[in-house]
């Protein structure tokens, strides 16, 4: 019997339907999975080493700041690193931004567009030198092209680092329909992904990348969840 996997269309279009259909609000579904991953994270590190915490421009960035939020409520430090432009698109990961901001949790941020070697050396100077983990949430599964300049830099950066990597939801650079690397690829120790597995983790190349993988539940109505789950993989 095939194991219940997402692929890439499903995963889009089983979150519209929690949001439209059933009328769970996409920042509660974002808060469940940010404060899923830290929970994880908390037991995995239970020595509280920094963590730094890459976020990128769309939602798994906004899922990596409820993760800082909540890490910081329980005592663990972080450090949050956003790689997206100054001008946030209006949304459920802006309003976690605004969260982080007011509550005075310490972030830099770096335009991607105008990321040279003065900020890259800014960037590994405060991203690794004491950090004990990484919390990749730079892209999920809606990636489906290579990373561009500077996350292809970046993942360099991670990989080469020996530092533990949690992946949110899946690792960044990883195809989720495939499990294939589209391009750079972070190799992440363990993958916390939400709701189920992904449809490329059936493939056993993925598992380079994904490390441990945790299923995290974000709240989806269980209805909904058991008719994707009762589908024929198609």
């Amino acid at each position: 019997m095939t194991p219940f996997t997402l692929s890439r269309a499903e995963v889009r279009e089983l979150d519209r339907r929690a949001i439209d259909g059933f009328g769970v609000p996409g920042v509660v579904l974002m808060e469940n999975a940010g404060r899923g991953c830290a929970e994880l994270l908390m037991q995995l590190n239970p020595e509280r080493k920094p963590t730094a915490i890459l976020c990128g421009p769309g939602n798994n960035g906004g899922d990596g700041f409820v993760i800082a939020r909540h890490l910081d409520n329980h005592g663990w430090p972080v450090n949050v690193h956003v790689l997206a432009r100054h001008n946030r698109t209006a949304g459920d990961a802006d309003i976690n931004f605004d969260i982080l901001y007011t509550a005075g949790i310490h972030f830099t941020q770096y335009r991607p567009d105008y990321f040279d070697q003065p900020h890259r050396d800014l960037f590994v100077r405060q991203g690794f030198q004491e950090s004990g983990w990484v919390v990749d949430a730079l892209f999920g599964t809606g990636l489906s092209r290579p990373l561009a300049a500077p996350f292809d830099w970046l993942v360099g950066v991670v990989n080469d680092s020996g530092v533990p990597v949690l992946a949110v939801d899946i690792p960044s650079g990883l195809d989720c329909d495939t499990g294939e690397p589209l391009g750079p690829t972070i190799r992440a120790t363990h993958t916390a992904t939400f709701v189920a597995p992904k449809r490329g983790f059936l493939n056993p190349a993925s598992r380079e990348w994904l490390g441990e993988v945790h299923v995290i539940d974000i709240g989806v109505p269980r209805v909904l969840v058991e008719e994707y789950r009762n589908r024929i993989p198609v």
